[in-house]
């Protein structure tokens, strides 16, 4: 019975889903222009979000990458959301914009920036599943 348990356990061990490699940024020249001409030439938010993720330095530098984000992600939701709807929103992306805001550091300021473009990119997945894609360009 040892045994049977030990080699069933294994198995699943080498059945289980490896956690993924953190992805490789794909923009060769690894500055914050080139990141964020990346991010807005990406063909979707879901891309343009990759890009990000990719590409962040966990400090202040990703705010103007997460903005560029955000921009992408709106242009598929922001003008089919109703009153209420955008006022939500808003309250969601000013959240994550204060949520670190009485710790001091430069990754803290990515860590909000992170956030709202999460935020983005979350009614950017809801409204392009009811509303048919779009792609930006």
């Amino acid at each position: 019975m040892g045994l049977s348990a030990f080699l069933l356990l294994g198995s699943i061990a080498l059945a289980a889903p490896k956690p993924s490699a953190p992805k490789e940024c794909p923009v060769t020249e690894h500055s914050l222009d080139a990141i964020e001409a990346a991010i807005a030439k990406a063909v979707s938010c879901e891309q343009s979000m990759d890009i990000f993720q990719a590409c962040a330095y966990v400090a202040s530098g990703d705010v103007p990458l997460a903005r560029a984000v955000i921009g992408k992600c709106e242009g598929d939701f922001l003008n089919k959301l109703n009153a209420s709807q955008k006022r939500a929103y808003e309250q969601e992306s000013k959240r994550c914009w204060r949520k670190y805001r009485r710790e001091m550091g430069t990754m803290y300021r990515s860590f909000e920036a992170m956030c709202a473009a999460g935020v983005a990119q979350a009614y950017s997945r809801r409204f392009m599943r009811t509303g048919g894609a779009k792609q930006h360009k």
